[in-house]
């Protein structure tokens, strides 16, 4: 796939040779302004129409008959990308769903975090669940507002900016960059902005788990990577896969998402490469790498082979289909990545299968029999037979789209329209020239109209050309290669455990003094909103809620008015900082004659 811009008039893309249907039906181009010149130089004066509806009603027909190949090659192209997302939607429905099921089994009882239809009593404390509150987005003044803005914009992004300091975009209101500007501190990292309870008894939001459960899964702290306690381990590229302390994913959950992306890895193969004897390599995945090129050609840099370089865009430009040998070449150099590699036992397998559909049968069966053979084992918790046959579905499902996308790759566009199409871009070469010599009055416009109209005719039968069959015509195909690294992340977010924010104490809230929330005056916090230091980041603990809860409700009126009083004297305090901060900022401005913009 060759990704591209926007920019005036699209001239970013006239350049670009490999992939390009331009440069090939240039040639076709060339050829007939030679034809026109040839009669223009040796027959000058000749008439060889009285009438140019002869050759128009060719022009006509073989414009409707490339036209309907084109057509139906953007339906396969169309027809193919969507057969490649369904097929990778509906298997990693099934093993999302597994995963799922899995969580819900016995063994992990005691790390699940609790249940509403146990607690439902606390319905009658008029608890709330938002994890935001609507009176913390507003503040007294415009720029403190501006500056916990910019705070927000990374914190509560859902995408890491690992440079909040470099960003492209600016935010509004804010203030011109300046050369004189000194580099700002780093900004604090997620856990200090945004992070905790909310200090309002009607908030049921704790801490929670930023471990997911798994850190209580053998009572020592230790069932996952993430320390909850030391918000560094948190850093590790390899997000949910990470191993930092010692300590490895679920091992049932690590086998299912090995054979679903062994799975799809299969699949992807066999639809690019499904010649016998020839490569079709698999990988390890590393977790965190970045996304695999969509585009071929960014593989090509740093080589150090130009001139072999040059002579496969020379020979896509003359229209020449990729050799068996080079197109295992080209795969080799793309190798699809399969979580946890693969095995010496799973390749002899699927060696000894025979023929695309086999081997991917083969791996679809390895997946089916796992998750069955653990169902019945109680790995799959209580659930119900009619529920777990849907497992099986969305795997049957798979292996439709699969074959969809198989019968696009394996049944070329029929031969019968692809000769006579090929056979009449021959003969508009030669019939646009003499329409144009006999109705043009000008030699260099007639050459100049030749060349437009056959160049036109014959780029729509390229285009058709290159998109009827969007797993192999590189670098015009699919980008099995990313697909495939994307699918296999959305995998490994089945590691993460149960929702961070599930776990509260019903203890901490059944003491509550039954009142409305509307009628609370303990609401707005600055701390919610603004960093925190890194010593108050250390000591933020799930079990500090306990003790700032009232226990009783007799003692609720006093606790409150004290909590409320101590609050309200460290909100004025932190307002007096950021208000002597932009103070100070102000002065420099001044003094430096830095300039403001409002966007």
């Amino acid at each position: 796939m060759i990704p591209y811009t926007k920019t005036f008039l699209g001239l970013n893309l006239i350049f670009r040779i490999n992939g390009s249907p331009l440069y090939r039906a240039a040639i076709p181009g060339l050829i007939s302004v030679g034809f026109y010149t040839f009669l223009k130089r040796y027959y000058p004066q000749e008439d060889y129409l009285e009438h140019p509806y002869g050759v128009g009603v060719l022009v006509s027909s073989v414009s409707f008959l490339i036209v309907f190949r084109a057509n139906y090659g953007y339906q396969r192209y169309w027809a193919a990308c969507g057969d490649v997302h369904q097929c990778m939607s509906k298997w990693l429905d099934a093993a999302t769903h597994t995963g799922v099921f899995h969580m819900q089994q016995k063994h992990y009882d005691h790390i699940k975090p609790p249940s509403y239809f146990d607690h439902h009593d606390l319905n009658k404390h008029h608890l709330r669940r938002d994890r935001e509150r609507e009176t913390d987005s507003v503040r007294p003044t415009s720029r403190l507002t501006k500056r916990l803005r910019k705070n927000r914009t990374v914190a509560k992004s859902i995408h890491k900016v690992e440079n909040p300091n470099k960003k492209k975009f600016k935010i509004m209101g804010g203030k011109k960059k300046s050369r004189n500007d000194k580099p700002e501190e780093p900004e604090e990292s997620f856990h200090s902005i945004y992070r905790g309870a909310i200090s309002d008894k009607h908030y049921m939001i704790e801490d929670g788990r930023l471990d997911g459960g798994w850190g209580a899964l053998f009572g020592d702290g230790k069932g996952t990577f993430y320390d909850m306690n030391s918000p560094e381990t948190w850093n590790d590229k390899q997000g949910f896969a990470s191993t930092v302390g010692g300590r490895t994913p679920n091992l049932f959950l690590q086998e299912l998402t090995h054979l679903a992306s062994l799975l799809l890895a299969v699949a992807f193969s066999t639809l690019r490469c499904d010649v016998e004897g020839t490569e079709a390599p698999l990988d390890f995945y590393r977790p965190g790498e970045p996304w695999p090129e969509v585009d071929p050609d960014q593989l090509r840099k740093g080589t150090g082979k130009p001139f072999k370089h040059f002579f496969e865009t020379l020979r896509y430009v003359c229209g020449m289909d990729k050799s068996i040998e080079m197109r295992a070449a080209q795969n080799a150099n793309r190798p699809l990545q399969v979580i946890g590699g693969v095995s010496a036992n799973e390749i002899a397998f699927l060696q000894r299968a025979r023929g695309p559909s086999a081997k991917v049968t083969l791996a679809w069966h390895w997946l089916s029999e796992f998750i069955m053979r653990e169902h019945l084992a109680g790995s799959l918790g209580n659930i119900g037979p009619p529920i777990v046959s849907r497992l099986i579905q969305f795997l049957s499902d798979g292996m439709i789209y699969y074959n969809h996308a198989r019968k696009t790759m394996f049944i070329p566009f029929p031969f019968p329209h692809a000769q006579i199409s090929a056979f009449f871009v021959y003969t508009i070469m030669f019939a646009v020239p003499i329409l144009m010599d006999e109705f043009a009055n000008e030699f260099y416009l007639g050459g100049v109209l030749t060349f437009l109209t056959v160049t036109a005719l014959a780029g729509m039968h390229e285009v058709a050309r290159e998109l009827e069959n969007p797993f192999r015509n590189v670098p015009n195909d699919i980008p099995l290669n990313t697909l495939l690294a994307m699918y296999n992340e959305s995998l490994i977010t089945l590691y993460s455990g149960f929702h961070p924010d599930h776990y509260w104490d019903a203890d901490n809230y059944k003491g509550t003094e039954v009142d409305s929330p509307a009628h609370t005056t303990s609401s707005t916090s600055i701390s919610d909103l603004t960093p925190k230091s890194s010593s108050s980041k250390n000591k933020s603990q799930p079990s500090s809620r306990r003790q700032e809860r009232p226990q009783s409700v007799a003692s609720t009126n006093k606790t409150d008015l004290i909590a409320l009083l101590e609050k309200q004297e460290e909100d004025i305090k932190q307002l007096r900082m950021l208000v002597e901060a932009d103070t100070e900022a102000d002065s420099k401005v001044s003094n430096g004659s830095k300039s403001w913009k409002i966007f």
